[in-house]
């Protein structure tokens, strides 16, 4: 399938998860808008993730997305989301597509929730990511997860699991794994593709 008709594809069904019922509870948490960056590269659709560095006062060393917690002059959490974007991967405002929202997720480890926006970086762009913010930036090819080349666990709790993504520089779990997981279901809707049923773990990363 064509790129240009691959991403119209993703928007209309990251639309169609409007009126769907969040199974967790999100009161009383701190929101926090992040970006799930796409861009076309050499191997194809990436999708782009980082890794924080250790001197993070929260959430050190995880795999994640590029984002944080509103601040008083954001217009709304898209644009805290935009604006994080810009201060960790240096990816202008301008050179960002909205694809739309997806659904949001709390973290286990803190009390943010986190509220995802699928950004189309403009070819050409490339991510310069923020040495203080960014310890590792991770462009991984969308295919891969679908060819079994991304390690894809799962911990299993009564009645739901949560998914575990390995890469060489780590693994990402939690909110961030959840978010990334709805983004694959969704685009093996639209391309076709299926996704490998993940390995069964007890080994839970975030305790």
């Amino acid at each position: 399938m064509p790129l240009d008709s691959t991403l119209e594809g993703l928007r209309g069904a990251i639309a169609g998860l409007e009126h769907r019922r969040s199974r967790w509870s999100l009161a009383g948490r701190v929101s926090a808008g992040v970006c799930v960056p796409l861009h076309e590269g050499p191997r194809g659709l990436e999708v782009l993730m980082i890794k924080r560095p250790g001197t993070m006062r929260q959430h050190a060393r995880e795999v994640a997305f590029p984002g944080g917690r509103a601040e008083p002059g954001d217009l709304d959490l898209l644009d805290t989301a935009l604006r994080e974007t810009w201060e960790e991967l240096g990816l202008k405002r301008q050179d960002l597509e909205p694809l739309g929202a997806l659904s949001p997720v709390p973290t286990a480890t803190s009390t943010f929730l986190l509220h995802p926006f699928v950004v189309v970086v403009r070819a050409g762009t490339e991510a310069v990511p923020h040495a203080g913010e960014v310890e590792v930036l991770i462009r991984m090819p969308v295919e891969d997860f679908f060819a079994g080349r991304v390690g894809y666990r799962a911990v299993a709790f009564e009645g739901w699991s949560s998914p575990i993504f390995d890469f060489d520089v780590g693994s990402m779990y939690g909110a961030s794994a959840h978010i990334l997981e709805e983004l694959l279901t969704l685009y093996a809707g639209v391309s076709g593709r299926t996704l490998p049923d993940p390995v069964l773990t007890d080994q839970i990363p975030w305790q």
